[in-house]
């Protein structure tokens, strides 16, 4: 598994040369897997590396092929707010896990807030919705707190 902060700044290899980095990675409305990633190389400025052109995120760099394209509207869609079903706030995303190979997401890691992250650490959901609204999705967790081992 990897996480979409650490896809941030992987080198993009398209067609066996350089693109680019990883500036973020975008998920689907519904937050189960990665719908593309915004890359920066050169001037060109920020283009959009959609899902189905990506071969493989590794540790070092992400493979892809085809053409980068133009960032579309809602490229800077992100979950944030987290709640339970009866609408108690839990806190909010830091985190997707992935899968490396399937780009589908493991587990959302949530913060509580800096004094919960100290006392208690971020924990993992892997059992939740996403309702969106606008650029942001409102996660609401479905499971009590659960313990994910990222690897």
């Amino acid at each position: 598994m990897t996480g979409l902060k650490k896809m941030i700044g992987l080198p993009v290899i398209m067609n066996g040369k350089p693109a680019g980095s990883v500036l973020r990675g975008v998920l689907n409305e519904d937050g189960r897997s990665l719908r593309g990633m915004v890359i920066r190389g050169g001037l060109r400025g920020s283009r959009w590396l959609p899902r189905e052109q990506i071969e493989l995120v590794g540790r070092v760099s992400v493979i892809a092929r085809g053409k980068p394209e133009r960032l579309p509207r809602d490229a800077g869609y992100h979950l944030f707010r987290v709640s339970d079903p009866e609408g108690t706030r839990l806190g909010i995303v830091t985190d997707a896990l992935l899968n490396e190979e399937t780009l589908r997401v493991s587990a959302l890691e949530i913060s509580g807030g800096p004094v919960d992250d100290l006392i208690t650490g971020r924990w993992y959901a892997t059992s939740f919705y996403v309702q969106p609204l606008g650029n942001i999705g409102h996660v609401t967790v479905t499971c009590p707190r659960e313990e994910v081992k990222p690897s």
